[in-house]
């Protein structure tokens, strides 16, 4: 390497890291906003500090990674498609719907710019394959709010998801090819892909019709079932790290559709009991929570637990800064691209740029939680709150197995790791939250705009509340409802749906 490209390295992982910091900071300000609309700046600032980002990057990826200091342009041509599409998608997805949730796309086009980069790193063929998938899931996430008046329907099929997703996994238990000691995918015509992936969707749909009405005690005794029963299925598949996360969305849901703590109490106390039986009844468990305890043993460190400490000596040497994009050695990682991406960003391109990302993946689950939030309708709140718990939880599981905060269990980290099930998976789960926001957005839009000209009808009526019923106006009492509508108003609106119904 040349002088000249040394400086543009060093100055890279500057630029690279204050890029992600003002993202990461615009992103928080963003969801502090009243209304999408209000994005304006923070939002042009965010796809300003995209761009910087995607650039520098890829600038840097074509001076230095065929190591004889001889520029590479097919990093600079993937760089400017990644831009190009991700761009015109963002465009596209904003003029179709005025009404669009922009702050969720940008972030997730930021962390697949992320995984871009770092798998393009290491192998651009596996980028390339990355970003026609991520391409696929973004057209449907903007074509899906055109069905959007039929998502409520999707309640009345809560057993039909039940079946659905004990059949598939059943499948892949009995059928499914054996990775890294665990039965996880099915081959279909050449392709291979994760059942699981998508479970998560059918299971979330699952839980959130079964909690929507009102709530028996035998209700909860067979929604219990049926979650359980998912997770009985990818315990004896060795998928721990998805049955994980599945019992972890099936306490939290049932948690926000009763409100009773006494079933996270449980639900922790019958998950603890469950690890210490797989701990006895697995060797792989056994064997990965020895390597958590002392992956520095020297009985370890070459073979079991050499992933786990490849990964921290990674990380460590990063720095604060990274030691630059094509100066590190992620690929001494098994399966880096898949399981062990965080640990590639540390090192390239820095803990400070590492740390973001974690904050961003946070700012996507804030902002997802905030919107079920203001849903009066219970489905749609119960799927967008099960969409977050699933996406962060996996986010958790995923970057504590990789700084040895947890034990491992080999999850990707949903919109950067390479996999195409994990990322097709993650867009149509928050596509669907998309749709829901466009609907909400739009009945909120419809119940003001009657409010607005039935109180200026009944303003206008002399005696209005003498000569009618009930101080009613044509099915409309302004008295209390204007009241109403004011604290509501007030108060985010969170119920006014549910009233205009």
């Amino acid at each position: 390497m040349n002088f000249l490209n040394a400086y543009a390295l060093t100055l890279s992982c500057f630029v690279n890291a204050g890029a992600m910091v003002l993202y990461t900071v615009m992103a928080f300000l963003s969801i502090l906003k009243k209304s999408d609309s209000d994005m304006g700046l923070t939002g042009a600032i965010q796809m300003l500090a995209w761009t910087v980002f995607i650039f520098s990057a890829n600038l840097t990826l074509m001076m230095t990674v065929p190591g004889d200091g001889t520029p590479n342009a097919s990093y600079l041509f993937l760089g400017l498609a990644e831009w190009f599409l991700l761009l015109m998608l963002m465009l596209l997805y904003r003029t179709a719907w005025n009404r669009g949730h922009m702050l969720l796309l940008q972030n997730i086009c930021m962390l697949l710019s992320v995984g871009y980069v770092i798998i393009s790193r290491i192998d651009i063929t596996k980028a390339v394959k990355q970003l026609i998938i991520s391409v696929v899931g973004l057209i449907i996430f903007i074509l899906l709010p055109l069905f959007r008046k039929h998502l409520e329907s999707l309640k009345n099929f809560k057993y039909i998801y039940g079946l659905l997703g004990l059949i598939s996994l059943g499948g892949v238990f009995l059928l499914g090819a054996m990775v890294n000691g665990a039965n996880l995918s099915l081959t279909v015509g050449g392709f291979a892909f994760q059942p699981s992936e998508f479970m998560k969707i059918v299971f979330i749909l699952f839980m959130a019709s079964a909690l929507c009405d009102t709530i028996r005690k035998r209700d909860v005794l067979m929604t219990g079932f049926f979650a359980l029963a998912h997770v009985g299925i990818l315990v004896l598949s060795r998928d721990l790290g998805s049955a994980m996360i599945f019992y972890v969305i099936f306490i939290m849901m049932l948690f926000l559709a009763t409100g009773r703590w006494r079933y996270v109490i449980g639900g922790i106390l019958a998950g603890a009991a469950g690890s210490v039986v797989c701990y006895f009844l697995f060797s792989h468990v056994r064997v990965r929570v020895d390597v958590f305890m002392n992956p520095w043993n020297s009985n370890y460190i070459d073979n079991m637990s050499y992933q786990i400490t490849q990964s921290l000596f990674a990380i460590s040497y990063g720095g604060p800064w990274g030691a630059g994009l094509g100066r590190g050695m992620p690929e001494r990682i098994p399966f880096v691209v898949s399981d062990f991406i965080f640990s590639a960003v540390a090192e390239e391109l820095g803990l400070i740029f590492a740390c973001c990302m974690i904050a961003l993946c946070i700012n996507c689950f804030l902002d997802v939680l905030l919107l079920s939030e203001t849903y009066s309708n219970r489905f749609f709140r119960l799927y967008t709150f099960g969409a977050g718990v699933c996406y962060v939880f996996q986010t958790f599981v995923t970057v504590g197995g990789e700084v040895k905060f947890i034990p491992l269990t080999g999850v990707t980290l949903p919109f950067v790791s390479y996999g195409g099930s994990s990322v097709l998976s993650s867009l149509i789960m928050f596509a669907v939250t998309g749709a829901i926001f466009i609907l909400h957005s739009e009945r909120e839009d419809k119940f003001r705009h009657r409010y607005e000209s039935e109180r200026a009808a009944y303003e206008k009526v002399p005696d209005r509340q003498d000569d009618q019923d009930d101080g009613y106006y044509r099915g409309f009492k302004p008295a209390d409802d204007i009241s109403r509508y004011e604290k509501e108003k007030d108060s985010g609106g969170s119920n006014q749906i549910q009233y205009y119904r």
